[in-house]
């Protein structure tokens, strides 16, 4: 080996050491390119998985206060480092909930009247440290905790509407019940059961005199809660529940539903709309919202939650979010989320508890026990989010029935987030399908024509011209879609989808007629023939299309089809993305069937099969493996294009086949609304989510696609060396 080495020519040893340093350069770019995809795939799933780390309680931090009673209400600031109480002689008082020294019990950072000897308390749902308090004689008022100069003075009680009582009742009678919610910023709405069973409301602001209305009831009534949104009133008599529409500062009697036999029952508000969860006598616990049924609003018993409580066990909402809690006497704790019957968390606290209230922002739990407060840290930063809400039909409030939705954000206030990603991956394969359907036959006719059938001369000219297609920019492409092609389609909308089988039918028209008349012609006469008529057939279809729409349907065919079209549909998509797809198809496929060997094709011809027969059971299957090549490679464009799919549709997240609605895709819901998602939110990591699903399914598709290949070319490269 030494002596051949020695022996060879300088040059042949020089081109040795370069052949072996690039192989090696090609091996270890490979494998850094292995490594970046790995190092892809471990940051998009070190972002992902907090999304399904489970919820957890913290240890117990007590606080020890000096409390003369017990507290009609608690309540703690966002960062967790001041909490209230609001007791039976209607004081309220602030405390650091930071342990004290020494197990000295905590001292007040701050006392305050609110009203004196309070005979009821409300707080709003949904909102922060809002309480309403009325004395014996009916009057009352509103107070809120304010902590925003906690960092350079004491917290205190403001007084929204002044610390003078007002009354809700024009006859002064007192209350039984009473309930409060904020509809606006400084607008409040109050309702209650007076002595006499009258349903009493009023509506107040600073600036305004108050809008008072009553109404009589039947009988009495237990319980009364205002919806967060401000817009209901339930009203639970036995087992009874009616539902009050709020029109101003007047009350409308919209339904009243029987909630069943097992009667005492329980209300309690969630936060964001008007849902209400529902516990009766027998333990179970129900979330009711409104749903429309036959064109009406009907309220409907819709999740049911896989806990038994009792009458005595506390229940609690968090502020913002739909997430509840359960304190059982015995000190177990349940922790759970709107949109699943399944508890987040099970756990078990102290006893004897008498009241339990959520931090704002759901990660802290304030206990109250004859002992004093306990603080408990909760994580739960994704209650939103779970693999049936992910993949699975959730029935959001006021929805007509489960389904699958993606909203992630709104301008209400009751914003509900839904991370369903089905309807965004439905969206990309019904892009990639459509795409594909334009441009396959497309791609493949003329990779066959000008492999098999074109001139060399020709071929010469039209391979690269198509392929230099491939170089467009995808941007320029869907925004010539967006802003040209889709109004084209909109007014030429029959012409548009009669063409496929015109041209089809010309085609075939034409081949045969003139095999019929002239059977001896000249090579590249059929395509002087056959393109005046195709150029024919379309200037036709487009000129008629709109006369026949008015004369057929009444009118254009797009107001005919109404609300079933959107213009910016997935028949845009598919012809703008299916043009992007042709030169990549076209190319290699044609690459392939140009590599077949001549002579399996002349072989085939001697033996007296026609040029058709020869492509179809000779070419065709030698080069399957590379055309399979193509259109796998074709379809993985067709999933991760962007710019097309964002521009070119209405990026609507539905799940919904029809040609004429739009779509969202996954790469282009990754590009819509990454800059706009909070780092670290729900909203954000699910974003992560589907770029990681996006890059596994490619990922996935790819590798059998090769293994497919690969096997096609073994089974066909033996049939060629086979005697």
């Amino acid at each position: 080996m030494a002596q051949t080495t020695a022996t060879q020519h300088p040059r042949d040893r020089l081109r040795g050491r370069i052949d072996r340093g690039v192989q090696a350069a090609v091996t270890v770019s490979g494998l850094l390119v292995l490594m970046t995809l790995m190092l892809i795939f471990v940051y998009l799933l070190f972002a992902v998985l907090p999304l399904f780390k489970p919820a957890s309680l913290g240890q117990a931090q007590p606080v020890p206060i000096d409390a003369s009673g017990p507290a009609l209400a608690l309540g703690m600031d966002v960062q967790q480092r001041i909490g209230y109480r609001i007791d039976a002689q209607g004081a309220g008082q602030f405390y650091r909930l930071a342990p004290p020294q020494g197990g000295k019990t905590a001292e007040p950072l701050a006392q305050q009247t609110l009203l004196a000897k309070p005979a009821l308390l409300s707080q709003a749902a949904g909102e922060r440290d809002l309480f309403a308090l009325a004395q014996a004689d009916g009057r009352f008022v509103i107070s809120q905790a304010d902590f925003t100069s906690a960092e350079t003075a004491l917290p205190q009680w403001a007084f929204p509407l002044g610390q003078r009582p007002l009354a809700l009742d024009k006859q002064g009678r007192s209350l039984q019940l009473l309930t409060l919610a904020e509809a606006h910023r400084n607008q409040y709405l109050l309702a209650g059961v007076t002595q006499d069973n009258r349903l009493v409301f009023g509506r107040f602001s600073p600036d305004r005199a108050p809008q008072l209305s009553a109404l009589a009831l039947e009988g009495g009534a237990q319980q009364l809660v205002l919806t967060p949104d401000g817009r209901q009133l339930y009203l639970l008599a036995g087992n009874r529940l009616a539902r009050y529409q709020i029109d101003g500062a007047q009350l409308q009697l919209s339904e009243t539903r029987t909630l069943g036999e097992r009667p005492p029952y329980r209300l309690t508000a969630l936060p964001g709309g008007s849902a209400l969860l529902i516990t009766g006598a027998d333990g179970n616990t129900r979330e009711w919202f409104d749903v429309e049924k036959n064109s009406r609003w009907q309220l409907t018993p819709v999740q049911h939650f896989d806990h038994l409580s009792q009458p005595q066990d506390m229940l609690a909402a968090e502020p913002y979010r739909r997430v509840f809690a359960t304190l059982r006497p015995d000190g177990g704790f349940s922790l759970f989320s709107s949109i699943q019957p399944q508890p987040l968390l099970n756990g078990r606290l102290s006893g004897a508890v008498t009241r339990m209230a959520f931090a704002p922002r759901g990660d802290g739990l304030l206990l109250e026990t004859a002992e004093g407060w306990q603080r408990y840290a909760i994580d739960n930063p994704y209650p939103d989010v779970t693999w049936r809400s992910l993949w699975g039909k959730v029935w959001y409030e006021n929805y007509p029935q489960p389904a699958y939705v993606w909203q992630s954000t709104s301008g209400e206030d009751s914003y509900q987030p839904k991370f369903s990603l089905v309807p965004v991956i439905f969206g990309t394969f019904k892009a990639a399908a459509y795409a594909m359907l334009f441009a396959i036959p497309l791609a493949l006719a003329g990779a066959i024509y000008t492999a098999y059938f074109m001139t060399r001369g020709l071929r010469r000219v039209i391979k690269p011209a198509i392929e230099v297609m491939g170089a467009l920019p995808t941007v320029v492409i869907g925004l010539v879609a967006g802003i040209w092609l889709a109004p084209v389609i909109e007014h030429y909308l029959l012409a548009v989808l009669s063409l496929p089988l015109l041209l089809a039918a010309v085609v075939l028209l034409c081949g045969g007629a003139v095999n019929h008349f002239a059977p001896r012609r000249p090579a590249g006469v059929d395509l002087l023939i056959l393109l005046p008529l195709l150029a024919l057939t379309v200037w036709l279809a487009f000129s008629a299309g709109p006369w026949l729409e008015v004369a057929i349907f009444g009118a254009p065919l797009h107001f005919w089809l109404g609300d079933d079209y959107d213009q910016r549909n997935a028949l845009v998509v598919g012809v703008a993305m299916g043009f992007a797809l042709v030169p990549i198809i076209f190319s290699l496929a044609e690459d392939a069937l140009f590599s077949v060997p001549a002579t399996l094709s002349q072989g085939s011809l001697a033996l007296g099969a026609t040029q058709w027969q020869t492509v179809v059971r000779v070419v065709l299957p030698s080069a399957s493996a590379g055309i399979f090549s193509a259109l796998m490679i074709g379809f993985g464009r067709a999933v991760g294009e962007t710019m097309i799919v964002l521009m070119a549709t209405g990026n609507t997240p539905i799940i919904d086949g029809s040609l004429f609605q739009g779509l969202r895709a996954l790469a282009a819901n990754i590009a819509i609304e990454m800059p706009e998602a909070v780092s670290g939110s729900s909203h954000y990591r699910v974003l992560f989510l589907t770029a990681l699903v996006l890059f596994v399914f490619t990922f996935v598709f790819n590798t059998l696609a090769e293994a497919v290949r690969l096997r096609l070319r073994e089974r066909y490269t033996l049939n060629q060396e086979a005697p």
